[in-house]
């Protein structure tokens, strides 16, 4: 029965391991001074190595003798974990056995003694624990047998409990860097015979992501397509239902120089040839980005572009792409909606025919003070020009009179009332009635409404 390449070309050594130097120095570190941990989280994407490790780190630490830090597969214990006839190494699927009944059972057959040196439980994709079951589980991390060896490995390290990471030895995976996966995919497929291009080779590194399982997966699908042939990189957008660069560098041409008809042909050409239009506008916007690197490092102008221009339109196309993704019927209508919009915004700035840089400041607004020459207006802009000098008699009419009027006569409350109520008016015929008059009054009112 065929083996698939990413379970075949499995590392089954530390020194097989491409990528993760800081983890491996490490545990072999931990083997050779004896300073073997009860408990370690393994947490990184899917495909960088996470499970090979744990699997390399259980046979290492059971070796009869191991070689600095490594496992000399050649002992008892090395061959029986190879061919997974131990009893010493157990993996769990989490995902399928997440409840309290599971951890119970684990906490349970964790008493009985290894056959070898420890007894390695491998737990795949741990955050898939339930709340209880991840409780259960506290009390045997902390205090666990001598024996025992807890290796956890997630993709999402966020969703387990602080009190889970607070008793284990974290490990965080990196992706792949794209120069050692190259140089890793040329020597695997020197090895099976594969003939590959190496513009295919450097595109499908590229679309993976850093992940070794998924180059691996899809440089298979290429072998078994295109068999004792070479691998183009024709071939290979055909199989992954990709777009050659030069389709983007004329959907960006035709962006820039609002050529919404050129624009619409190229999506439709996509769709003739059955091309997802998710990946088509992620692959876009990525495009987008490679572009704006090459301007900022170049320090010039790429088809009329600047970096801010470019910038908004990977944000436009960026928003866009979420839409793009969840639509149920391919996501065609979003993509030339996005497209339209983009040309309908009137960006004069993206046009290669009149090309403007953003960072051009802006005109300032005209002065507050220009609008009172339409004074000049008969007719129309009278009323308001004799209602502007209104304010003026406000500190005029208020404040200076009491300065110069003599100081106001002493009030008799009896005799002003029947004064008033008999004359209407102060007993110095004040017109009109002095402050305190005005008091008095505002009293008698006041009094009356009582009554």
């Amino acid at each position: 029965m065929y083996t698939a390449l990413y379970r075949k070309l499995r590392p089954k050594a530390f020194k097989d391991v491409w990528g993760q130097e800081h983890i491996v120095k490490t545990l072999q570190n931990s083997i050779i001074n004896q300073r073997i941990s009860h408990a370690y989280l393994f947490c990184g994407i899917r495909g960088t190595g996470k499970t090979s490790c744990a699997k390399i780190f259980a046979k290492a630490v059971n070796c009869e003798s191991p070689i600095e830090g490594e496992a000399c597969c050649t002992c008892q214990s090395c061959l029986d974990i190879a061919r997974g006839a131990s009893m010493d190494v157990i993996e769990i699927d989490a995902a399928s056995n997440n409840g309290v009944d599971n951890i119970r059972d684990l906490r349970e057959e964790i008493k009985y003694p290894p056959q070898g040196k420890y007894k390695v439980y491998i737990v795949d994709e741990v955050h898939m624990l339930s709340t209880g079951a991840f409780n259960a589980l506290l009390k045997t991390l902390e205090e666990p047998p001598a024996h025992i060896i807890f290796i956890l490995a997630t993709t999402d390290p966020q969703k387990i409990p602080a009190t889970i990471h607070s008793r284990v030895m974290r490990f965080d995976f990196y992706r792949v860097p794209q120069n050692l996966m190259i140089e890793a995919l040329r020597q695997y497929t020197a090895e099976e015979g594969i003939k590959i291009a190496d513009d295919a080779l450097e595109y499908i590194v590229q679309i993976s992501d850093g992940s070794m399982r998924d180059v691996l997966s899809l440089l298979d699908r290429l072998a078994g397509l295109y068999f004792e042939e070479e691998i183009t990189l024709a071939g290979t957008l055909e199989v992954t239902g990709s777009v050659d660069r030069e389709i983007f560098g004329r959907m960006l041409s035709a962006l820039a120089n609002a050529d919404a008809a050129t624009a619409l042909d190229i999506i439709d050409e996509a769709s003739t040839k059955g091309r997802n239009f998710s990946q088509f506008a992620e692959e876009f916007v990525a495009y987008l980005r490679q572009v704006m690197i090459d301007i900022t490092t170049a320090s010039a102008q790429l088809e009329g572009l600047t970096t801010p221009e470019i910038i908004k339109m990977i944000g436009h196309f960026a928003s866009s792409l979420r839409n793009i993704k969840q639509a149920s019927s391919g996501g065609r209508l979003i993509l030339e909606i996005a497209c339209l919009e983009w040309i309908s915004m009137g960006q004069p700035a993206l046009s290669s025919r009149h090309v403007e840089p953003l960072t051009k400041p802006l005109p300032l607004p005209k002065p507050v003070s220009e609008p009172t020459k339409a004074v000049d207006v008969p007719a129309v802009d009278a009323p308001p020009a004799t209602k502007e000098p209104q304010p003026a008699p406000q500190p005029v009419a208020v404040e200076p009179k009491p300065q110069e009027a003599p100081p106001a006569p002493p009030i008799d409350a009896d005799s002003d009332w029947r004064h008033f109520a008999k004359y209407g008016t102060g007993k110095n015929g004040d017109t009109p009635p002095n402050p305190d008059f005005e008091r008095l009054q505002s009293m008698i009112n006041h009094n009356i409404k009582k009554l």
